[in-house]
């Protein structure tokens, strides 16, 4: 009964992918560092361009939410750390805040761009520097970032999407 309880949550857990951001509360981005840099890119979207080098560079140059996801192993050596039941009950919740962060961001026509831990975010702000976030080693599994050129990125508060969206971009 368990093992049926287990296979179902998993294959929920799937096709919502892994999106989750833990609540924390943050004013500033500590992690970020404001730099002068010369452009890098290789391919091209709408939101972001992203160069190939030793690891993934994402550059960010539009209003955009940004959803960090976790690795495959990051989120297996989780389970480990709190036991895959906690693991999932916990991952419940915070899909659930994900999902309404994210309906509130598209409510608001704001881009919603989606990337794995392990990757390098460039933000290429409109006073010419690039603030430079390194997604390694977080103790958070999920994360959003909301960014506009105009100011610096921030780390945003899941639980409180809407309002954080609010006091950041007016």
């Amino acid at each position: 009964m368990m093992k049926n309880y287990k296979l179902v949550f998993l294959a929920i857990f799937t096709l919502i992918s892994c999106n989750q951001i833990v609540n924390q509360k943050e004013d500033n981005l500590n992690s970020v560092t404001t730099i002068s840099e010369k452009k890098v890119a290789n391919k091209k979207t709408d939101n972001a361009e992203i160069s190939k080098n030793r690891i993934d560079t994402i550059v960010i140059k539009n209003q955009t939410a940004i959803i960090i996801e976790p690795t495959d192993k990051q989120i297996e050596k989780r389970k480990k750390e709190v036991g895959e039941e906690d693991f999932y009950i916990g991952t419940d919740d915070y899909m659930w805040y994900l999902n309404e962060s994210t309906e509130a961001f598209r409510k608001n026509k704001l881009n919603v761009l989606k990337i794995k831990n392990g990757k390098i975010i460039k933000f290429e702000m409109e006073n010419g520097n690039n603030a430079i976030l390194e997604l390694s080693g977080e103790d958070e599994l999920w994360q959003i970032y909301l960014f506009d050129p105009k100011l610096k990125p921030k780390k945003i508060d899941m639980t409180d999407s809407e309002n954080e969206y609010i006091n950041y971009f007016n």
